[in-house]
């Protein structure tokens, strides 16, 4: 029944009109965020059929503004109105320009006015956030097959994570419960990060590790992008 009624919901909207609202939805935040000197901002088509709808993706110098697109994202989604971000990049210290997206699928009327406000809000005036003191010491060997625990706000998953190290870049691949992927990242004494990405239905799940390690255990965050965050540990597996 549930797949019958999403079939009549498709069949009747009106898929142009939805499009060019959605558009003028971005258009908004677009104009509110470009007002902060130094932002600027371009709208993304979709390549495919899965999430196919415009994005809005909005880029600064987070070194410029003093604040970065993974700090962004996390502000938002950990104060009110809360809100969730279709991606973010740039972390500390700074590599790369920081950008965050904005997916409008869905938004209803009126959330282009709150996510127009926050934005231009912690863009214009950031709140202060401590850089985080640069790890120094050799870097930790973390090379072999991890057994991983991810913990949503509801729910949980077991993931495997295969490690390669070469000084302090890691190459390996990233075993989810039906899709894996290759990953790649590094280590700066006891803290880990890595980046992966899962092909699915046309798109990409990606997962943004980061923590630290002590041991034969691993701790620490997992981003993934518009789904949030949740926490991860790990044991490195002991062969018999």
């Amino acid at each position: 029944m549930g797949m019958l009624a999403a079939v009549e919901a498709w069949s009747k909207r009106d898929h142009r009109a939805e499009y060019a609202q959605w558009g003028a939805w971005l258009d908004h935040i677009s104009k509110r965020v470009t007002q902060v000197p130094g932002v600027t901002t371009e709208v993304k088509q979709p390549a495919g059929l899965s999430n196919h709808a415009p994005h809005l993706v909005i880029h600064w110098d987070g070194a410029r503004l003093g604040i970065t697109g993974e700090e962004v994202s996390k502000h938002l989604l950990d104060t009110e109105p809360r809100i969730v971000l279709a991606g973010a990049r740039g972390a500390r210290p700074q590599k790369m320009e920081s950008l965050v997206s904005i997916m409008p699928y869905m938004m209803i009327p009126g959330d282009e006015n709150i996510a127009a406000e926050r934005l231009y809000a912690v863009l214009s005036k950031p709140p202060k956030i401590e850089a985080p003191a640069a790890p120094s010491g050799e870097p930790v060997s973390v090379a072999g097959e991890w057994e991983a625990q991810l913990q949503f706000q509801r729910g949980s998953t077991r993931h495997t994570i295969f490690l390669e190290q070469k000084g302090t870049d890691l190459v390996g691949l990233h075993r989810g419960e039906m899709l894996s992927g290759d990953l790649h990242g590094s280590v700066a004494a006891n803290e880990v990060h890595f980046h992966s990405s899962h092909r699915y239905e046309g798109k990409r799940l990606t997962y943004d590790f980061s923590g630290k390690v002590d041991g034969d255990t691993m701790e620490g965050r997992v981003n993934l992008d518009e789904y949030g965050e949740a926490r991860w540990t790990a044991m490195r597996h002991k062969y018999a």
